[in-house]
């Protein structure tokens, strides 16, 4: 199953971020999966994190997800990502539109699956830091 579960991950990075395909949700994910923000101390849900992606492409329309490692272990799986885009679109977290402000943050993502190797639990951490420097800003933002 490790390398089923490596292959969903990638399918979140690929077809739900970089691609926008947030229908893809309903099969990677389970009923009353939860995502947890470090930056915000708060957590989402599967409704809220695609209303994340879809603001953030709009947002940042090359936006890419790179997946540079993957762990599994037991029912968890740990992945380290890079973000990467431009602010070529919508208003972002207090910018205005396209600032052509640049982005290229990491991030770790720790997953919980189910027996069905449907995804539970999410919880994200990124360059916080990085991302409100790269963008101009001192307020701090939302987690994808």
């Amino acid at each position: 199953m490790t390398a089923e579960i490596k292959i969903r991950a990638r399918r979140i990075s690929e077809e739900v971020f970089n691609q926008g395909d947030v229908a893809v949700l309903d099969d990677l994910l389970a009923p009353g999966y939860t995502q947890y923000l470090a930056a915000e101390d708060r957590t989402t849900n599967a409704a809220e994190l695609a209303a994340f992606v879809a603001g953030t492409r709009r947002a940042f329309p090359d936006l890419r997800v790179h997946t540079e490692e993957q762990i599994v272990e037991g029912d968890t799986l740990v992945q380290r990502l890079i973000l990467t885009g431009t602010h070529q679109g919508d208003a972002f977290a207090g910018l205005p539109p396209a600032t052509g402000a640049r982005l290229c943050v990491p991030m770790v993502d720790v997953y919980r699956f189910d027996p069905d190797g449907r995804f539970t639990h999410r919880w994200t951490l990124w360059d916080e830091h990085a991302v409100r420097t790269q963008l101009g800003l001192t307020a701090a933002l939302g987690t994808p």
